[in-house]
């Protein structure tokens, strides 16, 4: 068996597998406080950095989040276009991340060459992004260089160039990276993940480029798309700096200036179906996979922003070490087996087997893995050693400014409080043992009868 930097190899690809970092899904939230502290007030970490945050409008109605930080040097924005994914036909998937990245490729005021050549001289980077639920463009800049990349981050937003090459060479960069992803069993497991879980849900239009789309998407499509996008509905602007009061009514003065006279149009925020897990298993035959097989199950999970998704959050971190002991160590089924999170505003929890050995075992071992969960007094002699490992996994996502944006955008968008993140902190800490155990037979025990829980697989074999 694998073991030390093997083994980190081996978990990064069971990320890349499940496509949704536990990040991705609310684990990414800034903690704070110590997680063997039983008597944290709920509300006081909140309460306390409330006044951090400030909110303000520009005059055409989109609001405008300001984080305060201790930095006066570093200053980042985020603009998040609302929507995502259930706006988008099936026939055009992956459009909006396309026009997202063409977006930032060259506008009327500056080549994408000058773009490179300031980023360079310059220190400043300008991003993008694109989910099942909304999308996100930002700038990180030096605040004395903020003048001069604010004047292009917004011209790539309401000027692009849309170079008939530039979008040529996209759409062939998306056509051979489909081709190389079904020619492996992880990308193809991935695709037909993505079809299996979602086929029959809001999100049945994927964040990506697909088979079907690669071939129906033009520019004429990307520049109706971003049109779409630039709807003052469906925008809102996060920004975490070292502005005060007057530093910040000054920069909303400018960001009227560029962003002001943009439209309201007729957005209205898309409704989220629960996703079934209902359905057959699937197998995909793929040769490449040789005598191994690779496997995603998913099922029923909380809400970020469920007063189970925490306990139940922590319970998958017992489920991991559960499996990496039996079903990897022990039984030496198994390459990687893990756990994840998968979707947006509706959530399904994912098991990966990568490179599973022993293929006419392993649903056993995953099935009686799952169900030597430990019971309240074994869940008690770890649950403070788990909940110190889930504040320190994520602790990195506070100490920078861009972490920060991000988590503020994860509560904004699936909270309605921007700041709802830092509630977090309170609510690892007060988790009891039967709270894990509750969420464990909620979500995850496989027993037999009507309050089972269905776990729907999706496997690449050779056979």
């Amino acid at each position: 068996m694998p073991t030390g930097g093997n083994v980190n190899k081996e978990r990064n690809m069971k990320k890349m597998i499940l496509k949704a970092a536990v990040a991705a899904a609310g684990l990414a939230l800034i903690f704070s406080g110590c997680a063997t502290d039983k008597s944290v007030n709920k509300d006081a970490y909140y309460n306390e950095n409330l006044k951090d945050f400030s909110r303000t409008n520009l005059k055409n109605g989109i609001p405008v989040i300001f984080k305060k930080t201790g930095s006066s040097q570093i200053f980042v924005m985020r603009v998040i276009f609302e929507g995502g994914t259930p706006l988008v036909e099936k026939k055009l998937a992956g459009i909006e991340k396309l026009t997202m990245d063409l977006m930032f490729h060259g506008s009327a005021g500056y080549s994408y060459e000058d773009i490179q050549k300031m980023q360079y001289t310059t220190t400043f980077s300008m991003t993008d992004s694109s989910g099942r639920d909304y999308s996100v463009a930002g700038i990180k800049c030096l605040e004395k260089d903020l003048d001069s990349v604010l004047a292009v981050f917004a011209d790539a937003i309401n000027n692009p160039l849309f170079a008939e090459e530039d979008f040529v060479n996209f759409m062939r960069n998306a056509e051979e990276g489909l081709a190389s992803s079904l020619s492996n069993p992880s990308g193809q497991l991935s695709i037909e993940l993505e079809k299996a879980a979602f086929g029959n849900s809001s999100y049945i239009s994927s964040p990506d480029i697909t088979e079907e789309s690669v071939k129906n998407i033009t520019l004429d499509d990307v520049k109706k798309h971003w049109s779409n996008l630039l709807d003052a509905g469906r925008i809102k602007i996060v920004v975490v700096s070292g502005f005060d009061g007057e530093a910040q009514a000054q920069f909303v003065e400018k960001l009227n200036s560029y962003f002001g006279d943009i439209k309201k149009g007729d957005y209205k925020a898309p409704f989220v179906r629960k996703i079934s897990v209902s359905g057959e298993n699937i197998t995909v035959k793929n040769p490449q996979a040789g005598t191994s097989a690779y496997s995603i199950g998913f099922f029923d999970c909380p809400e970020k922003y469920d007063e189970d998704y925490v306990p139940f959050a922590i319970s998958l971190m017992y489920l991991d070490d559960i499996f990496f002991e039996k079903v990897r160590e022990e039984a030496g089924a198994v390459y990687s087996i893990g756990t994840g999170i998968l979707g947006g505003k509706e959530l399904l929890g994912a098991i990966s087997a990568y490179k599973i050995s022993d293929k006419d075992n392993i649903n056993r071992l995953i099935m009686e893995s799952i169900n030597s969960f430990p019971d309240e007094k074994g869940v008690e002699e770890k649950l403070d050693q788990y909940k110190n490992k889930y504040i320190t996994t994520i602790f990195g996502a506070s100490q920078n400014s861009t972490g920060v944006a991000a988590n503020i955008i994860n509560s904004m968008e699936y909270s309605g409080d921007p700041a709802a993140y830092l509630k977090r902190s309170s609510q690892v800490v007060n988790v009891k043992p039967q709270d894990v155990v509750k969420a464990y037979k909620k979500y995850l025990a496989q027993n037999k009868g009507p309050e089972s829980n269905p776990i729907r697989w999706v496997t690449v074999s050779a056979d």
